[in-house]
């Protein structure tokens, strides 16, 4: 339907998604919203093109999970190149990486810092509206001449939406919203004569916590919801990974900022021996009952697996969290051997190496396929059966990127010592 209005938005905001899609249907506006528009069994990424390409305009909500999503980025990239009308919905101010800065400086923002107040939405309904009467016909000559290679090549888009990797340089303060000021919607007359609302302080996060016992640093990871499983437009999953389905990670919870190093472990088993020169090596050899009696000993856990990969994505919906030289020791670049913990970069919760390295023991029996019965909660029934396969998650320093992707699972035997199998534990809540 080409009257239809693409809501693109971070897995994050998805409840401020379905509160704006829901507002513009009961004006008689009509939305394609993901994962609602999608088939069962449709291919996801081809399925989110589509809808893009049969829409009217498209809203983005902009937040700071938004723009650092990779998928985000090509989704704009792809309405840009279509000369969709996008109108920005601006719920949290955020710094912009330079491609994104271009596809969106010829559109009307919408600051909405109130978040979804019937004031913005009934603004958004009228951009909308607008947007839908607009030509399609975007850009000019100045912006052409000022991002020629931009302009000139639909196949240089897709392979920016693929930098969207990186860690793109902060802009100067106000440089990014200077040239919109006066593209801004107009506001209601009262409106006008308000001061802006102040803008709020980002929460420090907590510092990590040394555990006495083991001596390692702790970093806490906070309760939310998350896609579990293949993630979307991933296209090297396996039948286990799937169906991706949402869990809720419903308290907060203290986890290893790194693997457990040799010298942690012979803290807590003083029988254990290594190499000189290997103490902060992540430890490995160690079997699914090994690695739960450490954590014990530790005064903590294995984390459930719904756990170890809602820490590990550290927010993010793709394969790896980042760049993959960047943040992980895998086939391409380990030199075939293990490598210190905490050299390679860290997700948004701190913690390193979630992927390659050492594989990490999870809590849970494995089981081919995800069980949508059971309750998404992240929980797992203990003990495992003595005959139960238990699993590692993460890949290791040996394993192809294909198996470092952060929904990969490796079935294992609960007995078996693995040669690759290390540890990550985490504690349910720190003391004092």
């Amino acid at each position: 339907m080409n009257q239809s209005i693409f809501i693109s938005y971070s897995s994050v905001d998805k409840a401020v998604a379905d509160q704006i899609c829901a507002s513009l249907e009961a004006s008689g506006i009509d939305c394609w919203i993901a994962p609602r528009n999608i088939s069962p069994g449709a291919d996801y990424p081809a399925a989110i093109l589509q809808g893009l390409q049969q829409s009217r305009a498209v809203v983005l909500i902009v937040t700071p999970a938004a723009v650092e999503s990779p998928h985000i980025m090509s989704e704009v990239g792809h309405a840009f190149s279509k000369k969709k009308p996008i109108i920005p919905f601006r719920i949290a101010v955020t710094t912009l990486p330079p491609d994104f800065d271009y596809f969106l400086s010829l559109s009307q923002w919408l600051d909405a810092s109130g978040g979804c107040t019937q004031q913005n939405l009934a603004r958004l309904k009228e951009a909308v509206l607008q947007a839908q009467s607009l030509p399609v016909a975007r850009g000019n000559g100045a912006a052409r001449k000022r991002y020629p290679a931009i302009a000139a090549s639909g196949l240089l888009l897709l392979a920016l939406a693929a930098l969207a990797w990186w860690r793109w340089p902060a802009a100067k303060p106000g440089q990014m919203d200077d040239h919109r000021a006066e593209a801004k919607l107009v506001p209601p007359v009262d409106d006008r004569t308000k001061e802006p609302p102040p803008v709020e302080k980002t929460p420090e996060k907590p510092q990590p916590w040394v555990n006495p016992k083991d001596g390692l640093a702790y970093v806490r990871i906070p309760p939310g919801q998350f896609m579990m499983g293949c993630s979307a437009g991933d296209t090297e999953c396996r039948p286990d990974e799937s169906p991706s389905h949402m869990v809720e990670i419903p308290a907060a919870f203290w986890m290893s900022q790194t693997e457990v190093t040799n010298a942690a472990y012979q803290r807590l088993v003083p029988s254990s021996k290594f190499p000189a020169g290997e103490a902060k090596l992540p430890v490995v050899e160690v079997s699914w009952e090994q690695a739960r009696s450490y954590c014990a000993a530790a005064g903590g856990r294995l984390p459930t697996e719904a756990e170890w990969e809602y820490a590990a994505r550290g927010g993010s919906t793709s394969p790896y969290y980042g760049v993959l030289s960047k943040i992980a020791w895998y086939e391409a670049n380990s030199s075939g051997t293990r490598h210190e913990v905490g050299a390679k970069q860290p997700n948004a919760f701190g913690l390193y190496d979630t992927l390659g390295n050492a594989s990490e023991w999870v809590a849970d029996r494995y089981f081919d396929k995800y069980d949508l019965q059971a309750p998404a909660s992240g929980q797992v029934e203990l003990p495992l059966a003595g005959n139960a396969s238990a699993l590692t998650r993460g890949g290791f320093w040996e394993s192809p990127a294909s198996s470092v992707r952060v929904s990969h699972r490796i079935p294992m035997d609960n007995r078996d010592p693995g040669p690759m199998a290390g540890i990550r534990c985490v504690v349910d809540r720190k003391p004092g």
